[in-house]
């Protein structure tokens, strides 16, 4: 333990500059973001002249910035200023965000009384993780820290833009009158020729348990704001609200109204996401959350499963005739309406979740053979009623389920290679869904690896579930202990947003904004593989061919950890030293 202990302070040593000094204090700026915890010593380098970034037009690129006073602190903020370049042209002092780093205290790793190794270094003491307001307070001798993000304009002139932006705290009576309460940190943002894809060609998807939100965070108007932000970090919201609106008339007829679901819709694509999923689950009874996930129950629990009062399976595994009936109507319009607006090519429509494994307490009958009945009858009904609407399953390609599925969200990533060779051939979509690399006390790098891993093994994104799990109970406890004999302990599974204090409005973790790093990665090689179709080269050929092989191994699910640790890379300069190569490439390349 003591050697993860010290490799987890090694990568925050390694990757942070002392930038500036102040009157009892000194700043240390962490770029490429690393975890620093709230009694971690940085170390006393030279002084560097300036926190030094690169990043494309339309990118958002974040450091840290780490104050550790000998004397307490109070009021403490960033205070941002105009990046400005040689040419007049500026990033304005709006486009840099700052958001305080708050600490979780861990009391035992992630993965304890897990037989199986964890694929990072994991560690115990206060681990920064959610991001707060731009405000906070310090004792002496701990860390308060900000992550400072500059979101580069899509039509940024490239080239450098120089500027600062302060530290600024309170002035208690007991400090030097001619002392001024701020420190000034020079910023300078190399922004690249190229931008990233206005269209993310990434496939991910976030759900979240609404539910777990107050009723004043479930407002329309709060609701369409968390939807833009999951967009914004490319993650698809599911379930995207409002829902379609059903009715069953007096003569049993079903009526849709699904204006206000295409409106959310028709925003997510406005804002720059890539697809949706058609809500299939949780209609009734009011005011539930409509899902697009995990629609079907394993069998035999879907023979008692109604969708709006009807049963939908039958002991014999086929559907019933009210179910049929209804369902079909519903499918009906929604592929209408999907024709009609152009999304058809963008739409998902959810079967069963793992049905590969049980979930029931039926083991005799919640088998593979018999879950893979119930989805190919139900998948012949989609396929009748609204054909070109793609189906979706949590597995991996098996027979039993191949022709039936459109999108396999792996759950197995060793056979991975087997699952991007058929996609290729007919047409399919691979994600994957790993739970296992996103824990608090996990390095940095965990959370962006999601990128690279994507790339790695062919994958077209990943799904996180969830992201608002544990939500109400956060702050005591983002733990999760797994019901079972053994109580295994990990950190922050599921769980991606803390509740604000006063408000209970969702604010972000470290880690959800490290994800969309990853993002960022997983765009960069894409550039550079559409620059090579026009333009090759065999020198960077083999850079995109061999770059995330440097950061991720091809595996991740519970079974192949102890094979993963020695591979994963565990900071997040490995992934920053490769991505600058990479950009260098595409600059090389593009015209």
């Amino acid at each position: 333990m003591r050697f993860l202990l010290s490799l987890l302070a090694f990568q925050s040593l390694a990757a942070a500059d002392l930038i500036t000094e102040g009157w009892h204090h000194r700043v240390w700026a962490v770029y490429p973001v690393e975890k620093v915890k709230a009694d971690e010593e940085l170390p006393v380098t030279p002084m560097a002249p300036a926190v030094t970034m690169s990043a494309a037009r339309g990118e958002r690129e974040p450091f840290v910035a780490v104050l550790r006073p000998l004397v307490p602190l109070r009021e403490v903020s960033i205070v941002a200023g105009v990046l400005k370049h040689a040419d007049g042209s500026v990033i304005p002092a709006a486009n840099i965000t700052a958001q305080r780093l708050g600490y979780v205290f861990i009391d035992e790793p992630s993965g304890t009384r897990i037989k199986q190794a964890m694929p990072y270094p994991v560690g115990v003491g206060q681990f920064p993780d959610p991001l707060l307001a731009n405000r906070g307070e310090v004792r002496p001798g701990h860390n308060l820290q900000f992550l400072i993000t500059v979101q580069v304009p899509r039509d940024a002139h490239p080239g450098r833009y120089e500027g600062t932006v302060k530290l600024v705290f309170r002035k208690e009576t007991w400090m030097k009158p001619d002392l001024a309460p701020e420190d000034t940190v020079r910023v300078v943002v190399n922004v690249r020729r190229f931008a990233l894809p206005e269209h993310s060609p990434l496939l991910n998807t976030s759900y979240a348990n609404l539910r777990e939100l107050p009723e004043a965070q479930r407002t329309p108007e709060r609701l369409a704001e968390m939807q833009r932000g999951f967009i914004e970090h490319r993650q698809t919201p599911e379930p995207l609200v409002p829902s379609p609106r059903l009715k069953i008339g007096k003569n049993g007829v079903l009526t849709v109204d699904s204006a206000a679901w295409e409106q959310a819709v028709e925003a997510v694509f406005q804002n720059g996401g890539t697809h949706v999923f058609v809500p299939v689950w949780s209609f009734h009874p009011e005011p539930a959350l409509a899902q697009g996930m995990y629609f079907l129950h394993h069998f035999p629990a879907v023979t008692n499963q109604k969708w709006l009062g009807a049963v939908i399976c039958k002991p014999d595994k086929t559907l019933t005739q009210e179910f049929t009936t209804l369902f079909g109507s519903y499918l009906k319009h929604m592929h209408g309406v999907l024709k009609q607006r152009g999304w058809l090519d963008r739409a998902f429509i959810a079967t069963m979740d793992e049905p590969y494994t049980y979930h029931t307490g039926d083991r005799a009958q919640d088998i593979p053979a018999n879950n893979y009945e119930v989805v190919r009858n139900y998948v012949h009904l989609v396929r009748q009623v609204a054909p070109g609407l793609r189906t979706f399953c949590t597995a991996d390609p098996v027979e039993g389920l191949i022709g039936h599925i459109d999108h396999w969200c792996l759950r197995n990533l060793d056979h991975a290679a087997a699952a991007k060779e058929r996609a290729e051939k007919h047409n399919e979509i691979v994600t994957f869904c790993d739970n296992y690399r996103t824990f608090i006390d996990y390095p940095a790098i965990s959370a962006r690896s999601f990128g690279w891993l994507a790339w790695q093994i062919g994958a077209r994104g990943w799904l996180t579930f969830e992201t608002l799990g544990s939500y109400r109970t956060a702050w005591e406890a983002p733990v999760l202990v797994y019901a079972q004999f053994n109580g295994a302990t990990v950190w922050g599974m599921g769980q991606m947003f803390y509740p604000d204090p006063l408000s209970g409005a969702p604010l972000p973790s470290l880690r959800w904004e490290l994800m969309r790093e990853g993002c960022d990665d997983y765009e960069y090689l894409w550039l550079l593989r559409e620059a090579l179709k026009a333009r090759p080269n065999a020198e960077a050929q083999q850079i995109l061919d061999s770059a995330a092989s440097h950061i991720v191994r091809g595996g991740g699910d519970a079974e192949t950890m102890a094979q993963t640790q020695t591979q994963n890379a565990t900071s997040n300069s490995t992934a920053h030293e490769m991505r600058g190569k990479i950009a260098d490439w595409i600059e090389k390349l593009t015209p």
